[in-house]
C-alpha cells in the first residue's frame, strides 16, 4: 500500500498495474496473519470482479485460473493455507 492509500485502492491499482484489469472490489472474503521466521504478513483477501480487460501478465511469469479442486495440484506459500482452506470449503458445501 502507498501513503494515505485503502487496501480497496491498493487492490485496484495493483491489479491495473500488473494484470492490466479494471476491478470492483466487494466485501472481505478473509484476514490472515502469518508469521514467517523473518517476518509476519497480513493478508486481506476481497471478492472482486473484474469490469473491464482481460488479465495479462504484465509482472509475472505464470498465471492461471483454477477452481478450488485443483488447489492441491499446486504448491503455495504457507501464508496462503487457509484461504486455500476456507476456499475448499466453501466448494464443497456450495456456498
Amino acid at each position: 500500500m502507498e501513503p494515505g492509500e485503502t487496501k480497496e485502492s491498493a487492490l485496484v491499482r495493483e491489479c491495473m498495474e500488473e494484470l492490466a484489469v479494471r476491478i470492483s472490489v466487494g466485501d472481505v472474503f478473509m484476514e490472515v496473519l502469518h508469521a514467517y521466521p523473518d517476518i509476519t504478513v497480513r493478508l486481506t483477501v476481497f471478492h472482486a470482479t473484474i469490469v473491464e480487460g482481460v488479465p495479462t501478465r504484465l509482472e509475472h511469469k505464470d498465471m492461471r485460473w483454477i477452481t478450488p479442486a485443483e488447489i492441491p495440484q499446486y504448491t503455495f506459500c504457507p501464508a496462503d493455507q487457509k484461504i486455500l482452506e476456507k476456499l475448499q470449503k466453501e466448494f464443497k458445501a456450495g456456498v
